[in-house]
């Protein structure tokens, strides 16, 4: 168990929320807008966790039923543009993982994903198109939309870390319009083109 927090700690998170909220909102909200499959996004909650940065680039996380956001009250000092950037790329997770192989999404380096819809038929023909080349629909199984939904959902669930980091940017991408690539010492998001892609392994 955890010591309560002291006064000064507890001062710091109540004015990194004040700071940091308002810009949630707008992402979010931008999100929300972007049509009816994340709606549900109106539900994900944003906490302040004094117990987050626990290393130079960590200033955020999402849980992985895209309901929760996490911020460390760190992140209230960063440049607008970096923050921004850092919550357009937490909202791409929750909007990932509250719409489960919804999207198009990279599987082999960054790139902008698509809306699919949660259809079983549109989840079916994303696989018959786009899932692993020596697995894809067989002779006499083109048709199959239940068996292929299902491979989609496989391959979705079984990205690696790379995958799902770049999943994220890719759907951040897709809702607002604004290419997220990583900047400075840290190598955190950032908005403007101006950093490079995301590296394989970057945590």
């Amino acid at each position: 168990m955890g010591l309560p927090a002291t006064r000064e700690s507890a001062g710091s998170v109540e004015l990194a929320a004040a700071v940091l909220q308002p810009h949630y909102d707008a992402v979010r909200d931008i999100f929300v807008e972007f049509g009816p499959g994340l709606t549900k996004l109106k539900k994900t909650k944003f906490v302040v966790d004094p117990d987050l940065h626990d290393s130079p680039r960590h200033f955020a996380a999402c849980r992985d039923d895209g309901l929760l956001i996490l911020f460390a009250p760190e992140a209230a000092d960063l440049p607008v543009n970096t923050l921004i950037a850092i919550m357009a790329h937490e909202f791409g997770h929750a909007a990932d993982f509250a719409c489960p192989g919804c999207w198009l999404i990279p599987f082999d380096g960054p790139q902008v994903c698509s809306w699919l819809g949660d259809s079983e038929r549109a989840k079916a023909e994303a696989w018959r198109q786009f899932g692993e080349p020596t697995r894809r629909s067989r002779v006499g199984l083109k048709n199959d939309d239940r068996r292929h939904a299902i491979d989609w959902m496989k391959a979705w669930e079984a990205r690696d870390k790379d995958q799902i980091e770049w999943a994220a940017d890719g759907i951040a991408e897709a809702v607002t319009g604004q290419h997220l690539t990583y900047c400075g010492d840290c190598v955190l998001q950032c908005l403007g083109g101006h950093g490079i892609e995301r590296p394989r392994g970057l945590r």
